[in-house]
C-alpha cells in the first residue's frame, strides 16, 4: 500500500521548511531546468478587469502585496480571446492596448523585488459570458 503524504505537510516533510517558507532547488532540481526560488508566492483571481483591460484595482493589490515583500504572484488566468475568458470580468491579453496597464503592474512589482507572472488561458467549453 503506498504511503500517503498529506500536501500540508509536504515542505515540512521533505525539506524541514514549514508552508511560506523560500524552497532552494535540490542539486538535482537544478539539473533538470530552470529553477526560481520564491518567498511567499501566491497565485490569484480578481475577476475585477473591464473589457480584459487591467484596472487600477490590480495595480493597487498587487502594489500592496509587492510593497509587504511578496517574493512572487502569478495574475490571473488571461484570456488569448475574448470569448474564451472564464468570466467577463477575468483579464485578457488579446488586444494589444492590454499591455501598457500590465506593464505599469510589473515595473512597480519589479521595483519591489517581487517576481511577476501572468497565466494565459482560454477556458475552452467552459468560458462563460456572465458575471459570477
Amino acid at each position: 500500500m503506498p504511503s500517503f503524504i498529506d500536501p500540508r505537510n509536504f515542505y515540512h516533510d521533505q525539506r524541514g521548511l514549514g508552508p511560506g517558507s523560500a524552497v532552494e532547488s535540490t542539486a538535482s532540481e537544478a539539473k533538470q531546468g530552470y529553477t526560481v526560488q520564491a518567498k511567499n508566492p501566491v497565485l490569484m483571481c480578481m475577476y475585477s478587469s473591464q473589457d480584459g483591460f487591467a484596472t487600477d484595482f490590480y495595480l493597487v493589490h498587487i502594489g500592496q502585496l509587492a510593497m509587504r515583500g511578496l517574493g512572487l504572484t502569478i495574475m490571473e488566468a488571461s484570456g488569448v480571446s475574448p470569448e474564451g475568458r472564464i468570466t467577463p470580468h477575468c483579464l485578457g491579453i488579446w488586444k494589444d492596448e492590454h499591455i501598457e496597464k500590465l506593464q505599469q503592474i510589473v515595473r512597480f512589482a519589479h521595483a519591489n523585488k517581487c517576481a511577476i507572472g501572468i497565466q494565459l488561458a482560454h477556458a475552452g467549453h467552459k468560458s462563460s459570458t456572465v458575471a459570477p
